[in-house]
């Protein structure tokens, strides 16, 4: 009896654990207005890094007509050197268009990553400048939030566990 009780209380344990495991990440983030007449929609690119891998989250680019690559995708440079020169442009469940100006909030799913890894944020615009954040995270840990300063193309970052 005490072994069934044991076993139960090890199985209600690993439950609760495993639902306890986050899912998602929700980032907020602002992309600032600049006053430049050859402003262009900044491409936004967010992966996660486990050890000695990455893994697309997010990517915003300027779509081409079918069959045609988006020469500038490269310009988002440690990007470009983890994940877009091996993708073969497939990146059809994370893309979406450039957008302009604004707050955006979005939430990525991140239950396939390792408990440990570095998240980065790399924004970049043709002809103007480029940004890249990066937080680690880690998700054994208490630390559920995160705020990361803004810098030239990319306003004040927060990063949700969920």
């Amino acid at each position: 009896m005490k072994k069934l009780i044991a076993t139960i209380a090890l199985l209600i344990s690993s439950v609760a654990a495993f639902s306890a495991q986050a899912t998602s990440l929700n980032v907020d983030f602002s992309l600032p207005k600049i006053d430049d007449k050859n402003y262009r929609k900044p491409y936004v690119a967010i992966w996660a890094e486990p050890k000695g891998e990455s893994e697309n989250l997010l990517l915003w680019h300027f779509k081409k007509h079918k069959g045609k690559k988006d020469k500038w995708l490269p310009d988002i440079r440690r990007w470009w050197r983890k994940e877009g020169r091996y993708s073969d442009g497939k990146f059809d469940g994370i893309t979406g268009a450039t957008k302009g100006a604004g707050q955006y909030n979005v939430d990525l799913d991140i239950a396939h990553l390792p408990k440990k890894f570095t998240l980065f944020i790399e924004v970049i615009r043709e002809k103007g400048g480029r940004s890249i954040v990066r937080q680690k995270i880690d998700l054994n840990s208490d630390k559920k939030q995160f705020k990361l300063a803004a810098s030239e193309e990319l306003g004040e970052v927060t990063i949700k566990v969920k």
